[in-house]
């Protein structure tokens, strides 16, 4: 009874294992039936006659858009290819295969369409991982590599830094051509209610922002072009399109505030006194500012002719002004430090600049403090005084004594009696001869000073009238600089704000290729 027992049990053991071990191997006697029995050969299409054509469909998914390289043209894009056809050749009954449905396969073992990137930047076709393909019992192919492409983008930089970018990633077959595969968009749905996926997939939960773009549009298009033979294999291809819009706040915190207030400095050199001696200083440095900021910003941008970018057309617009504002420093500079003994002031000048134009410009002058003298300068109460003691002394002392006669007086000191007063009185004639004999030289030289002043006054005058025009010239040359500034900015980058994409991917097709409004098939 027991060696009955013992064989009942090892009968049961063996019988369970090979039912575990035939089961483990069913894939493998499914690949053996489907490469080997049925001589299954990965170079040949999958199709019955040898002009029928296999039918791709395509789908990407974007997981990440890495980075739009203004310089290089290149967008870099993180995606994953989504490849679907049948191949009736790998289609099995699950019944006789313990009712295996999904077979995974390397893609080396299978017929591939061979669709790469056709507009690619780096020569790089392949895709980043070959994973395995899923095959079910119809013979249904599924294939989903990653990649990381690096696609050529034509930038338009006309409106750098509020611009938008059309890209594309086109795919098509280097190897076979629309005779051989027929590509078409991927169709999802179910039995009456299909749909074509028009679209690039973005999966919210895999995708993942970009700092810099934000994605508008992303339409999918089947491309077929009749002027070329189906027996090319540019005669169709499948386009995917992202329509991406800038992030400009980088740039306005970064490049157009501070080159917008290192612009309105040019003004303040208006302000400057130009005995200061720093006009030309700082006028000079605000154009060597607005060059490095050019230079920073040419390092960004491709080496196109065909454009100029927004922000460069500003700093140009700038630099033109700020030459204009150096050279108008020059100017002034020039005209306040003229004098009479370089330069003629005509009358035209001093009445247009020193009296209109200032009127006009609302600049007002000092009032003059000091009375102008139109004859000689009055004499000292003291001088006259003296002279009119002259009458008194018979006008035969000395100067010396009648001008410090009174000073003895007040100190108590006699009057001393001249040899003069004792003489014989003279005539009036004599008397006035002598009289304008000793005045005379005092009043020469009274007349040479007065003479002085009055040629120190004009000359100070004129030279004070000359920085008044170059102080006239500063005043008009800011109303004229300011506002052309301040308008040019505006308007310059008004047009850059005003710059949107446009509400729809294509121009004439009222479609928006989004998921939210798919367009069923009949």
């Amino acid at each position: 009874m027991k060696h009955l027992f013992l064989g009942s049990a090892t009968v049961f053991l063996l019988a369970l294992l090979s039912s575990e071990c035939w089961c483990r191997n069913e894939e493998e006697r499914l690949i053996n039936y489907l490469f080997k029995e049925r001589g299954y050969n990965k170079e040949l299409r999958p199709v019955e006659k040898q002009q029928d054509a296999v039918d791709v469909y395509l789908a990407l998914t974007l997981s990440n858009l890495i980075s739009l390289k203004e310089a290089d043209e290149t967008l870099l894009t993180n995606v994953w290819i989504e490849h679907t056809w049948t191949d009736f050749r790998l289609s099995w009954n699950k019944t006789e295969f313990d009712d295996i449905e999904m077979l995974r396969l390397p893609p080396s073992m299978v017929w591939l369409p061979e669709i790469v990137l056709e507009n690619n930047n780096d020569a790089q076709f392949q895709v980043a991982y070959y994973s395995n393909v899923l095959v079910d019992t119809e013979g249904l192919v599924y294939w989903l590599p990653p990649a990381i492409f690096r696609s050529s983008c034509a930038i338009n930089v006309n409106y750098f830094p509020f611009d938008w970018q059309n890209c594309t990633l086109k795919f098509t077959s280097l190897t076979y051509n629309a005779r051989e595969i027929t590509m078409r968009l991927k169709e999802e749905g179910e039995v009456g209610n299909w749909t074509t996926v028009e679209w690039i997939v973005i999966d919210p939960a895999g995708w993942t922002e970009n700092g810099e773009w934000e994605v508008i549009h992303r339409p999918a298009k089947r491309n077929t072009y009749k002027h070329i033979p189906k027996e090319s294999n540019k005669h169709q291809d499948i386009t995917f399109y992202l329509i991406i819009k800038r992030k400009p706040l980088f740039y306005i915190i970064n490049i157009i505030i501070p080159c917008v207030l290192i612009s309105f400095l040019a003004s303040l050199v208006y302000y400057l006194p130009a005995d200061s001696g720093e006009k030309m200083t700082l006028s000079i440095s605000v154009l060597l500012a607005q060059s490095v900021f050019l230079l920073l910003i040419s390092q960004r941008l491709p080496e196109t002719s065909m454009s100029i970018p927004l922000i460069v057309k500003y700093l140009m617009f700038i630099m033109v002004l700020v030459t204009v504002v150096v050279l108008n420093c020059v100017v002034v500079l020039n005209l306040h430090f003229r004098t009479p003994s370089t330069h003629v002031m005509t009358d035209w000048t001093k009445k247009f600049f020193l009296e209109r134009l200032p009127r006009f410009l609302h600049m007002s002058r000092p009032n003059e403090l000091e009375p102008s003298w139109e004859g000689a300068l009055p004499r000292r109460s003291s001088s006259v005084g003296y002279i009119a003691k002259a009458d008194e002394y018979d006008t035969v002392k000395s100067r010396s004594e009648l001008m410090f006669e009174k000073q003895s007086e007040r100190h108590g000191l006699t009057t001393r009696t001249t040899p003069a007063a004792a003489e014989k009185p003279q005539s009036d004639e004599e008397v006035t001869e002598q009289l304008y004999s000793e005045v005379k030289p005092a009043v020469d030289g009274a007349n040479y000073i007065i003479k002085h002043m009055h040629n120190k006054n004009d000359y100070n005058e004129e030279k004070d009238n000359w920085s008044g025009i170059a102080r006239t010239v500063d005043r008009l040359c800011l109303f004229v600089v300011t506002p052309v500034m301040t308008l040019g900015t505006i308007i310059i980058f008004l047009m850059g704000i005003c710059n949107h994409p446009p509400p729809l991917p294509f121009e004439g097709d009222s479609h928006d290729y989004r998921e939210e409004s798919v367009r069923w098939l009949s």
